[in-house]
């Protein structure tokens, strides 16, 4: 989140809780003011500052003289954001967009114009784009067509029609009511255009490798869950967007919202095994810093409950089969957390060996996880909770075990991105098969991250593919006012 200094010696930005600024020629940053959410700037003429918090927040403002935060805006009624704001170029007025819904498209999301002396917001524009105000004109993108405004800006109102400066303007999902684009006061512009998705693709196999359907997403995804009745994704985007980083995807409708309205970073996403809620790790701090929370979120309230949080990192792998308890690791320590009554976790295994992707079998009798004690990801099966039979179940690399909804087939990703599964049969010491090549995924298998996920009965399997075909340009324009003169 980037933002100028008036006289282009500084660039303020967000890190770490943190709006700070650093001098454009490099340089130990300097802390503004501590704001734990993402927040995003401006920079007026008199060294005033102006910040938004993505969610339910109205535009505060920063005193260049004592540092005191005050706000400036008040959100109207409806409004649940007000971002992307700007100072005018008289250096004493500025512009924001407000939204009535945190999902990618809001009809009622406009343009205001506001003094900093206060007063009541002016109506410019119904828009979902951010604007950037240059002298006379309000840019702003519109189904990936970029358009300039005439403004008469002293009167706070738009003169005549809007004009097409550029189409195919690139959209930047990553935060709402962005696209690539930005103008200097001076006459410069910059738009970047793309063919092709810019994110990953989803993939549903079957399993002789045959394609069965697939979908574009509409975000960053990086990682995903699949939930135990196969109705919805939980997602895991690395970016932190305006409402944090967790996603909800309806199978059947194709549709995606945010899973919470936390600006805050999340990650982590796994399903109550009755698919009714979601369980995450909350980081306040960007994850640099404690706390390290642990919540659970219910389907369709984007109200988050707390479960546990300290200092120390426990990250959530797995929900148990009964509900009861979720499964932790800090990388080296297994742990379980209890959901209800005393959530303190309970260390179960400890090596000093990285390990992840811990997952339980069906009967929760079985654990299966990733673990790189010979310097190579290898996938194993212990006896749950002893882990005192432990098992080998990949022979040249492995990493993602995923279990059949039987638990009579363990599903894992080898070195080369080939989808393998072994047989699981029950006994006094489980018997695991010779692992066999079901397909070619075409990852590069990482050993931190669900890239894949698989049905409960074991036929489909959904796969994030790497992008093909994204190619992504950038048009630099000098004195564009001219093409609409």
């Amino acid at each position: 989140m980037p933002f100028w200094s008036p006289d282009s010696q500084f660039i303020g930005f967000w890190a770490g809780a943190k709006l700070k600024k650093v001098q454009r020629s490099g340089g130990v940053p300097e802390v503004i003011y501590s704001v734990p959410e993402i927040a995003q700037g401006a920079w007026g003429l008199d060294g005033t500052i102006l910040f938004a918090r993505a969610v339910n927040s109205p535009i505060l403002r920063i005193s260049p003289t004592d540092g005191t935060v005050t706000p400036v805006t008040s959100l109207l009624p409806g409004e649940v954001s007000q971002m992307w704001v700007q100072f005018l170029p008289d250096g004493k007025h500025f512009i924001y967009l407000a939204r009535t819904s945190l999902t990618s498209k809001d009809p009622g999301a406009k343009i205001y114009a506001q003094s900093l002396d206060g007063g009541d917001p002016t109506l410019l524009l119904a828009t979902q784009s951010r604007g950037i105000a240059v002298p006379d004109y309000l840019l702003f993108a519109q189904d990936q067509n970029l358009f300039a405004q005439r403004m008469n800006w002293k009167a706070a109102r738009k003169v005549g029609e809007p004009l097409l400066l550029a189409p195919n303007v690139a959209a930047s999902p990553a935060y709402l009511g962005t696209s690539e684009f930005t103008a200097s006061q001076n006459g410069v512009l910059i738009y970047g255009s793309a063919t092709g998705s810019s994110f990953d693709q989803f993939n549903w196999y079957a399993r002789d490798g045959a394609v069965i359907g697939s979908f574009e997403p509409v975000i960053d995804f990086q990682q995903f869950t699949l939930s135990p009745d196969g109705k919805h994704l939980a997602l895991n985007s690395f970016h932190q967007h305006a409402t944090g980083s967790l996603w909800l995807i309806d199978l059947a409708s194709n549709t995606t919202t945010p899973l919470t309205t936390d600006p805050h970073a999340q990650s982590d996403p796994v399903w109550s095994p009755e698919s009714r809620y979601v369980a995450f790790n909350l980081l306040p701090n960007g994850g640099s810093d404690p706390p390290f929370l642990v919540q659970k979120i219910e389907i369709g309230t984007q109200q988050s409950q707390p479960i546990y949080g300290d200092h120390e990192r426990h990250w959530v792998e797995d929900w148990s089969p009964d509900g009861s308890f979720l499964l932790t690791h800090d990388t080296k320590t297994f742990s379980i957390i209890p959901v209800t009554g005393n959530s303190k976790p309970k260390a179960l295994y400890s090596s000093s060996s990285v390990k992840d992707e811990f997952h339980l079998s069906p009967d929760g009798q079985l654990i299966a996880y990733g673990d790189n004690r010979t310097g190579t990801w290898e996938v194993f099966v212990a006896s749950f909770p002893s882990f005192h039979d432990i098992k080998q179940v990949s022979m040249a690399g492995g990493v993602q075990p995923r279990w059949r909804g039987d638990g009579k087939e363990l599903f894992f990703i080898d070195p080369q991105g080939k989808m393998m599964s072994a047989t699981v049969e029950r006994g006094a010491a489980p018997k695991i098969g010779i692992p066999r090549k079901l397909f070619d995924t075409g990852l590069v298998p990482d050993p931190t991250v669900n890239q894949y996920a698989v049905t409960e009965d074991g036929l489909k399997f959904l796969v994030l593919e790497p992008r093909k075909g994204f190619l992504e340009t950038y048009s630099v324009v000098l004195n564009w006012r001219a093409t609409v003169n």
